[in-house]
């Protein structure tokens, strides 16, 4: 599986605070690290997308450190327009992590997967912590019961949702 990760998002789910109140270079090499630890562990393709504005100057454009492809995007663009051109490339291929709302809705256009964020986060940490401990895991909650009233078996998730399940069990 290959996961495509709006930086910024993630790092402000991670930390919890606004990203002019942090350094954005310390947290993206923190946030960097932990997607090489992440990424021995699932053997998962991993793309991390940050916004070029806030890159540093002496930084390359784009560069992979032990297997993880980090991206700045170039001026004129932002980090979204990077996840959702990635998304019209490879679609079913490609989970998108982000907090955007815009970008998850064209990403699902053309068939790619959408994680939240927090979401993701929280299984970062959950597979880098299990690792540390002793190989436990915790289960995710699996079922998620829709508000709609519909046809047909009610214990049974839509298609869409099947499909998005077996896809993050495959993380």
């Amino acid at each position: 599986m290959w996961l495509a990760l709006d930086g910024y998002n993630v790092i402000a789910e991670m930390t919890g605070e606004a990203l002019g109140m942090l350094d954005l270079e310390a947290e993206r090499a923190e946030l960097n690290q932990l997607l090489v630890q992440y990424r021995k562990l699932s053997k998962n393709r991993l793309a991390v997308v940050y916004d070029g504005g806030r890159s540093v100057s002496g930084e390359p454009r784009n560069y992979s450190e032990s297997g993880v492809k980090i991206t700045f995007s170039t001026s004129g663009r932002s980090a979204d327009q990077v996840l959702i051109r990635m998304a019209h490339q490879y679609g079913s291929g490609l989970t998108i992590v982000t907090s955007d709302r815009e970008v998850a809705r064209e990403s699902e256009k053309n068939g790619a997967i959408v994680l939240e964020s927090g979401e993701f986060v929280q299984r970062l940490l959950l597979a880098l912590n299990s690792d540390e401990e002793s190989g436990e895991e915790e289960s995710v909650d699996k079922n998620r019961r829709h508000l709609t009233r519909k046809k047909g078996n009610p214990n049974r998730l839509s298609k869409k949702e099947r499909r998005r399940n077996q896809r993050l069990q495959s993380m």
